[in-house]
């Protein structure tokens, strides 16, 4: 079987035929990522083996452990199928329990709005009976809040749908799962920063890399192949390469926005708590009063598609880094 440096495209052994094994230059590709030369630490197999712990959520990590043992005996290209199938699924099973999360975050959001225009209603009954205004106050704040109450139930089939997912994914019945779903947690939210390595130590990782130089075959992968030989190989490197630098885009992106929100919520709950300061004072009216409570259900939820986006990017991080494989699990070893 060909040498794993040799598969991998790197440095290191002599292959069969005595030619040198393909290397990063060799493909025209630099090692390091767009964003910047310097390189990094790699993320150690230790980190990625059981990469969902990082979110600390005992619940998540019943899951992913109940629908992924470990793999079992196979070699050559079933070892690597096998492989990519349970990554998917591990990522499949954490995608879908941040969106459940966060859905259950937006209901949690929207009673948290119909408890404050309750208060609102109270305030203007006390300003209506005080002859300061019409009923009018009081009736648009029921309609309000009737009108966005109406989006819960969406939210909760939207739930029940993801806990369906999620339980087939781990091998049960579609209903099996509701139960272990109705406290409501928050949406786990994993690192910060995730050691990355360099594009060699991507390669050296992933399992998709490693069945498509088997695919390719040996001559194919051979400093002394010719650039036709060697393009499917290639081909392959870049889609790995393009996934990672996307994944580190986004997860990036989306902690930076994460960050704005949080202090747009800040700044959206003070303005919501002086409206109603002045509704009740009689500064201002209804109107101004609903905008400003309005203004705080729409950034709050903001900030949690935000969360929920910041974890979901790291999901797609772990995996791109090459997930929870360990070559020494499919008898691989680099």
């Amino acid at each position: 079987m060909l040498c794993a440096s040799a598969m991998l495209g790197l440095s290191g052994c002599q292959g069969a035929s005595g030619g040198r094994p393909v290397t990063l230059a060799e493909l025209g590709l630099a090692d390091h990522y767009s964003a910047g030369s310097t390189a990094q630490p790699p993320a150690s197999a230790e980190s990625l083996s059981q990469w969902w712990r990082h979110f600390e959520d005992p619940l998540l990590d019943t899951l992913i452990e109940r629908a992924a043992p470990a793999d079992a005996k196979a070699s050559g290209k079933a070892a690597y199928q096998q492989t990519i199938k349970r990554i998917g699924t591990e990522a499949a099973i954490a995608r879908s329990y941040i969106s459940l999360r966060a859905r259950q975050a937006r209901i949690e959001n929207i009673r948290a709005y119909l408890a404050a225009r309750q208060d609102d209603q109270a305030i203007a009954r006390f300003r209506e009976e005080a002859k300061l205004v019409t009923p009018l106050d009081a009736l648009q704040v029921a309609a309000d809040s009737d009108r966005v109450a109406a989006g819960i139930p969406a939210l909760q089939s939207a739930i029940a749908a993801d806990a369906a997912r999620i339980a087939v994914l781990t091998g049960q019945p579609p209903a099996a799962l509701r139960d272990q779903f109705a406290a409501v947690v928050p949406i786990p939210a994993g690192p910060s920063e995730v050691a990355i390595g360099t594009p060699s130590d991507l390669v050296n990782r992933r399992a998709d890399v490693r069945l498509a130089a088997l695919q390719t075959g040996q001559p194919k992968i051979f400093g002394g192949a010719s650039n036709t030989m060697q393009a499917p190989y290639k081909e392959v490197v870049l889609h790995t390469l393009e996934e990672a630098e996307n994944a580190q885009t986004a997860f990036a992106a989306a902690k930076a926005r994460e960050a704005a929100l949080e202090k747009a919520v800040d700044e959206a709950e003070q303005l919501a708590v002086l409206a109603r300061k002045q509704y009740r004072e009689g500064l201002t009216d209804h109107v101004a009063l609903q905008n400003a409570e309005r203004a705080l259900l729409t950034v709050r939820d903001e900030r949690v598609g935000a969360v929920a986006d910041r974890a979901t990017a790291l999901i797609d991080l772990y995996t791109a880094l090459g997930g929870s494989w360990e070559p020494e699990a499919d008898g691989q070893r680099p």
